[in-house]
């Protein structure tokens, strides 16, 4: 009767754990895609250079120091030391003939920054960027 019981027992916990595990994944999943909505977009131009130059002025626009820019990667890392300390890195890079993709992820302090409202700033002065250079516009 006891090895029963014991025999139940183990198997409900390993039940349980195997419900949670699954539980946790889906949410996991769901959370960078959300994350990765937020953080990415796309623009319609094929000249990613210009993109990627955009994106630099943005940053120091917006009171970043450029820390590392590799524009042959299309990669960018940009420090904000104003009381906290915010990190933006920006990757650039074409998506067929037409398009050029732009995805940010961003620190505050030490934990990802997780609330859209930095990113729809950056990519807000990023558009305004991109259109005022395509119209000739200084």
């Amino acid at each position: 009767m006891r090895v029963v019981l014991l025999s139940v027992a183990l198997a409900m916990s390993l039940a349980a754990c195997q419900t949670d595990s699954r539980q946790q994944v889906l949410a996991t999943s769901h959370t960078q895609v959300a994350q990765r909505a937020i953080s990415t977009r796309a623009f319609d131009t094929s000249d990613r250079n210009a993109v990627f130059r955009a994106v630099l002025s943005t940053l120091q626009d917006l009171g970043f120091v450029i820390d590392r820019a590799d524009d042959a990667l299309g990669t960018v890392t940009a420090t904000r030391a104003a009381g906290t300390i915010v990190r933006f890195t920006v990757i650039v890079r074409e998506a067929g003939d037409r398009r050029t993709i732009v995805r940010a992820s961003g620190q505050h302090n030490l934990e990802a920054l997780t609330d859209p409202l930095p990113f729809q700033r950056f990519y807000d002065a990023l558009s305004q960027s991109l259109f005022l250079a395509a119209n000739n516009v200084e």
